[in-house]
């Protein structure tokens, strides 16, 4: 997989009403999380950069990325839609 891309995109509100990103892959995960991230950091964020940058190297898999991404908004307070079914 290119860039650790994953089956199902992830939605996060980024601080702003209405300011959304649709993050599809684990390098758009560790560019999100290292430049438009409202918190600077954290153990799960500083974490889950780490993975995603492994999986765009083939070090760690898509999916372990994506549930990392997930961990870190959650870490973070964010409003999070994993998939279409659901919203956190």
């Amino acid at each position: 997989m290119e860039h650790g891309d994953w089956n199902n995109p992830v939605i996060v509100e980024l601080g702003g009403a209405g300011h959304f990103a649709i993050i599809t892959n684990a390098l758009d995960a560790a560019n999100c999380m290292s430049e438009e991230w409202p918190v600077n950091s954290g153990p799960v964020v500083d974490e889950a950069v780490l993975v995603c940058l492994d999986a765009v190297l083939g070090k760690a898999s898509a999916e372990d990325s994506r549930k990392a991404f997930l961990d870190a908004a959650r870490e973070a307070g964010l409003s999070v839609r994993p998939d279409a079914g659901s919203l956190h």
